[in-house]
């Protein structure tokens, strides 16, 4: 019981990350009919666009957190991320969307996101980096960790569900710029403690995507959902065990993702039952 409350609230706190990058990718998809697969990068960018400003391209210390420049450095992150997001609609979505160019904009969001990660790989040559903690939370219970039900729960956990638990339907006028800022607060409250590199935008906005297909980029909250229990299926592939025999991390990428590609193969589209009746 206590390592099965664990997995739930790790795991509803990074599902929640990946709900909001689901709901990101639904409502893009819904306002304009098309997936940005860029989405996942322009928030790494955001990430790395606050280390850079924070620290340069050396690694950045807990005490910078706390430096004055933190708070610009967070909002310079922002902003770039929203720029990026609405530049990229503008110059290499929509005018492909009023051509009726499938290939376009396809073709603009992937050389996007092979952009972003091809300039962080060269600027942050590090193999990973950690990103400053700027709340407190080391202060809270046990360095970090509550005691709830007998488990040892990150107090941060609770936090990233507080914060991704807004009402998604405010993101739906927003949703190719401030979707993306949403998100990256996000995986920035989740990010403390764990190492970031290149990639880490881009497995976050897959995830998301991941996500949004098992639902059929229906509903926002569904989507949402849908991340939510993504999480969940990660944390508990990562640390359950079923007698002698346990899965592991290593498994916890690649399941999940093969399931629902496969559940997408098998379930009929809406279009297909529509023609059968």
């Amino acid at each position: 019981m206590t390592i099965a409350l664990q997995v739930f609230v790790s795991g509803l706190a990074a599902g929640g990350v990946y709900g909001l990058f689901a709901a990101g990718h639904t409502l893009i998809y819904r306002l304009t009919g098309i997936v940005n697969f860029a989405f996942g990068d322009l928030v790494g960018l955001g990430i790395f666009a606050t280390l850079l400003v924070l620290a340069g391209t050396a690694p950045v210390t807990q005490s910078g957190a706390h430096e004055p420049r933190f708070v610009g450095a967070l909002l310079a992150g922002l902003v770039l991320c929203v720029a990026a997001g609405i530049l990229t609609y503008v110059g290499l979505v929509q005018p492909y969307l009023a051509r009726g160019s499938t290939i376009g904009w396809v073709a603009g969001t992937a050389a996007v996101a092979f952009a972003i990660r091809a300039a962080i790989g060269a600027a942050f040559q590090r193999s990973s980096y950690v990103f400053p903690d700027p709340l407190p939370f080391h202060r809270v219970g046990n360095s970090g960790f509550i005691r709830l039900g007998g488990a040892q729960v990150q107090a941060r956990a609770f936090f990233v569900i507080g914060l991704v638990g807004v009402p998604v339907d405010l993101l739906v006028g927003l949703a190719f710029g401030l979707v993306g800022a949403l998100a990256m607060l996000a995986a920035i409250a989740a990010a403390p403690g764990e190492a970031v590199n290149a990639n880490t935008g881009t497995l976050l906005g897959l995830k998301g995507l991941v996500a949004a297909l098992a639902v059929r980029f229906g509903p926002p909250l569904l989507a949402f959902a849908a991340g939510l229990f993504l999480g969940v299926v990660e944390a508990a592939i990562a640390n359950v065990h079923l007698g002698g025999w346990q899965l592991g991390p290593s498994y916890r990428e690649v399941l999940p993702i093969a399931f629902v590609l496969l559940l997408i193969a098998a379930w009929p589209s809406r279009e297909a039952l529509e023609e059968q009746e």
